[in-house]
């Protein structure tokens, strides 16, 4: 009987090849009858080929008055709610039209919406599916738990599990290892291990949560005890558990167990998979063992895009460029990511000429593009590159994320570039962008610029303070010599309970030196490890030394410097020979700068500043002397810059030119465009 309903139905699909759509509509009763004698249609909806396929058929079975069966509607809502060529929207409309959705119905469309862009809708459906008296079956539930992982929704995914418990699903494993996801995606190890202990018979899939868990946390010996425990159970290891294991190496730095890893890999003729090789390869170049990863590479079956970068950036991160270049010229296909790796093995190496010609040929820049080269070219003090590069982004149409801008106000700080800095704040504000680095970044810019009443209104902006944004604002305003005001905020933070940090106690003791507060200043540098256990590095005593010598107290200075627990460093030192210089202490200036040129002879500035000290007391003899040795030892002094703003045009000028040839930037603020000249 079936055999000859299909028989009919090709048959009459071959008379509509040759007749055309006409003959549809004349032989509407003997399709029909070919419907609900076989149902043939089922096949033919599951294998349509897109959505226009489907939608011929739907608009049939409708005229035909098919579409309330429900055999029909649920594969209907199959294909569209799950098909890569479906259309989930189309899905949703059918089901609305559903008048009493079944259990199966229901499941489709919340498994086609915990996959989508609009995971929220999943659980809409699992609230109205409750509402209409059904109860959630087994494959429910991992949908749903899905969901609420995607939408990070943790006091919704613990609902599900209690539901889960209620309804007597909690032994079932693919229910469990759901759970074990959504809790790994939550961060939540205690209740990885709760959920774990609870399962009668883990399986692999189970192991490896708990193991990637381990990894996550940085935790080598748990993952390697899981491990043993799982082998002990008698589940064999996958490709996913090594990956995970390999993971907590590469995170504890632990070669030695990644080495033991792969040697078991190969004694036990584990199946490697494609993704197994390439995380072994990127273990060794994490780790510098070029000659490993090599001997690995070269005998991979088949390379990636991957595997090609892993190598790359290990080479990059060695320091052979070059070699590392040469890879990448032989790379077969590269993707934007590749590009980017070698971007910025340019950019480390200071080559940021040919950094920005590989920035020119990269097919797709991305965002990591840009924020490279902005970086790159501050680092090299080439401010007025890093600005022409931001305002391109928006030319390009690429929107800066919080790296981009905080790159963006530490430059426009150091360079004292506030128009711009200000032009950063308004597209935050317009964005709405906020964050605490971004924050405190435009509170440091205002500060660096001169501005610290703008860096006051940021500050009283912030909703949650934390030490960060107190300790800008006390640096800030030690900075622009408002001493008095920045050891009041420190007292305002104390009073607020917020314990300070390390960089706190540098601004309040830099606020102390530049009022003169020399006992204040003792007191703050004895309270940080006696009040707030902070011990005090390199920089406090720096600070302390400074404190003393700008008060003139050169000598106290010397001897404490001389009782440090620690060997005092170049920058110590450096802070007792700029008070020689203030106060023109010629004979201790001259036993400080011996001690600087034997500990750093290759800073120009402990040379310049003797050389000052002479040139005060006119000892011009002296001072050239110093001068000639300086150029004997081959030290050159750093050449010192300005950026100016002149008619919407940012110059950037450097001490001994004679004619100006440097960079130059035009940057209309009616349109917000750059051009470089």
């Amino acid at each position: 009987m079936v055999f000859e309903c299909l028989l009919q139905l090709f048959l009459f699909l071959g008379l509509l090849v040759v007749y055309g759509p006409k003959t549809l509509s004349m032989c509407s009763t003997t399709i029909t009858r070919l419907l609900k004698l076989s149902r043939p249609h089922l096949f033919l909806l599951e294998n349509c080929a897109n959505m226009r396929e489907l939608m011929k058929f739907h608009a049939q079975f409708i005229t035909n008055g098919l579409s309330n069966e429900t055999n029909f509607l649920s594969t209907i809502l199959s294909f569209t709610a799950l098909s890569p060529t479906g259309d989930l929207a189309y899905a949703r409309l059918v089901f609305n039209h559903v008048e009493s959705p079944n259990i199966f119905m229901y499941n489709t469309m919340i498994r086609g919406y915990a996959w989508s862009s609009a995971p929220q809708e999943a659980m809409s459906l699992y609230l109205c599916m409750l509402q209409s008296g059904l109860f959630p079956n087994n494959y429910t539930f991992p949908f749903v738990i899905k969901a609420s992982s995607r939408i990070i929704d943790l006091p919704y995914g613990e609902t599900i599990h209690g539901s889960i418990i209620k309804l007597g699903h909690a032994l079932d494993s693919h229910i469990s290892n759901s759970l074990l996801h959504m809790y790994s995606s939550f961060g939540m190890s205690k209740e990885i291990v709760k959920v774990f202990d609870e399962i009668p018979d883990p399986d692999v899939v189970s192991w490896n949560v708990v193991i990637d868990d381990c990894a996550q946390c940085g935790s080598l010996n748990d993952a390697l005890m899981t491990f043993s425990e799982m082998c002990c159970s008698e589940v064999e290891p996958n490709s996913v558990t090594l990956l995970g294991l390999l993971s907590a190496c590469s995170k504890t730095g632990d070669l030695s167990i990644g080495k033991l890893l792969h040697l078991y890999v190969m004694k036990n003729d584990l199946y490697v998979t494609e993704t197994l090789q390439n995380g072994l390869l990127d273990m060794y170049a994490k780790f510098g063992d070029m000659e490993s990863a090599e001997k690995l590479f070269r005998r991979m079956p088949v390379t990636t895009v991957f595997s090609w970068t892993s190598m790359i950036d290990g080479l990059i991160q060695k320091g052979e460029v070059e070699k590392a270049a040469f890879l990448f010229n032989e790379m077969p296909e590269k993707d934007t990511t590749s590009w980017n790796v070698m971007l910025n093995g340019y950019i480390l190496t200071g080559d940021m000429a040919s950094a920005e010609l590989i920035f020119k040929a990269i097919p797709e820049r991305d965002l990591v593009s840009w924020n490279s080269m902005i970086v790159g070219y501050a680092q090299n003090k080439k401010f007025i590159k890093s600005l022409v590069f931001f305002r391109e982004m928006f030319i390009w149409g690429v929107n800066p994320d919080r790296i981009t801008l905080v790159s963006m106000l530490s430059i426009c700080g150091f360079s004292s570039a506030l128009d711009h800095g200000e032009v950063s704040h308004s597209y935050m504000e317009k964005q709405n962008i906020k964050g605490e680095e971004v924050e405190v970044a435009l509170m440091d810019m205002y500060c660096k610029c001169g501005a610290p009443e703008k860096a006051l209104r940021v500050f009283d902006g912030i909703v949650n303070k934390s030490v960060l944004a107190w300790t800008a604002m006390i640096v800030g305003l030690a900075m622009n010599g408002l001493a008095n005001d920045a050891l009041e905020f420190f007292y305002r933070m104390h009073a607020a309970g917020i314990k300070p940090n390390e960089i706190t106690f540098i601004g309040v003791l830099c606020a102390c030196s530049y009022a003169g507060l020399v006992e204040e200043g003792k007191w703050f540098f004895d309270a940080m490890s006696q009040v707030y256990g902070i011990e005090p590095r390199s920089e406090h005593f720096g600070c302390m030394v400074d404190v003393l010598g700008r008060a003139g107290r050169l000598k106290e200075a010397e001897i404490f410097i001389q009782n440090l627990p620690v060997k005092a460093d170049a920058g110590i030192w450096g802070a007792l020979l700029g008070a020689c210089k203030m106060h023109g202490e010629v004979q201790m200036g001259e036993k400080v700068a011996r001690i600087l040129t034997e500990m750093d002879p290759h800073h120009s500035g402990r040379y310049v500043l003797l050389s000052n000290i002479y040139a005060s007391e006119k000892r011009w003899h002296d001072a050239e002397k110093v001068r000639e040795r300086m150029k004997g030892c081959g030290v050159q002094k750093m050449p010192g810059f300005s950026l100016i703003e002149l008619k919407g045009e940012m110059h950037q000028f450097l001490a001994g030119d004679t004619i100006y040839g440097g960079t130059k930037g035009t940057y209309t603020k009616d349109t917000r465009r750059w051009s470089r000249e």
